[in-house]
């Protein structure tokens, strides 16, 4: 076989025409055009006009319709076609100001709990015990994630006031009686265990997306510590930053 050129457009990911080869690339452009309403979320995806869209190949766009198929973004039927199933939910990176028409919390268990060293530096307490708070994310009566919160037991308004729409400007205000400041934020990613997968009604080790986050008021004093968990196939997070 002879070897590409080191400066030949498939050496770079392309082709000899400057079309989308990898599939990977084809998905992200499909969904992405999806969600942001250049292609109708309720057309059919046909091959052709994918195609000519994104002047790619007919095997870059099967591999790409496979792939969002098994993330459950797409389903594929044979003789029928191909449709969107689902758009996911996006939240806000630091859900300071969530849609609430679509995602609400649900409070599933609290309690009081031994202290440990982590949630003392994040927190910069030394009580011997802090509250725990495990709640969920809802949308269209689906469950997105969950959410487990430490906080001091100093604040001891009943958990209802957790419930709701999913806007931790209302939380920090009403539960905490804190006007909101900077948020320390880390995603990462995890596999579903059995607890997890149970609430969100997916399979364990299914992927997740992971969360921690660290809420301040606005004099820089730390309110509470939080750990999200999230399907990875029905949400994204976003936010908007400055360059500056």
């Amino acid at each position: 076989m002879t070897a590409t050129p080191p400066d030949h457009p498939r050496s770079k990911g392309g082709s000899a025409r400057g079309r989308q080869v990898s599939a990977r690339r084809v998905r992200d452009l499909i969904s992405a055009s999806i969600r942001d309403g250049y292609i109708a979320p309720d057309a059919p995806l046909a091959e052709e006009d994918l195609m000519e869209l994104f002047d790619t190949s007919r095997g870059s766009v099967r591999a790409a319709l496979t792939q969002l198929s098994e993330t459950g973004f797409v389903e594929r039927r044979r003789r029928v076609g191909t449709r969107v199933t689902h758009l996911g939910v996006v939240i806000p990176l630091t859900d300071i100001l969530t849609d609430s028409e679509h995602v609400y919390l649900e409070t599933l268990e609290q309690r009081v709990v031994p202290n440990f060293p982590l949630v003392r530096e994040r927190l910069r307490i030394q009580d011997p015990t802090v509250r725990l708070i495990e709640t969920r994310f809802v949308c269209d009566d689906e469950t997105l994630g969950l959410r487990t919160a430490y906080f001091s037991t100093r604040y001891d308004s009943h958990p209802d006031f957790l419930s709701g729409p999913a806007s931790m400007a209302s939380v920090l205000h009403d539960f905490f009686g804190a006007t909101p400041g900077e948020v320390l934020v880390s995603i990462g990613s995890d596999a579903a265990d059995v607890h997890t997968a149970r609430v969100l009604g997916i399979s364990e080790n299914a992927p997740l997306i992971s969360r921690e986050m660290t809420y301040y008021d606005v004099d820089g004093e730390p309110i509470q510590t939080v750990f999200d968990r999230f399907r990875g196939d029905r949400v994204r997070l976003e936010t908007v930053a400055s360059a500056m």
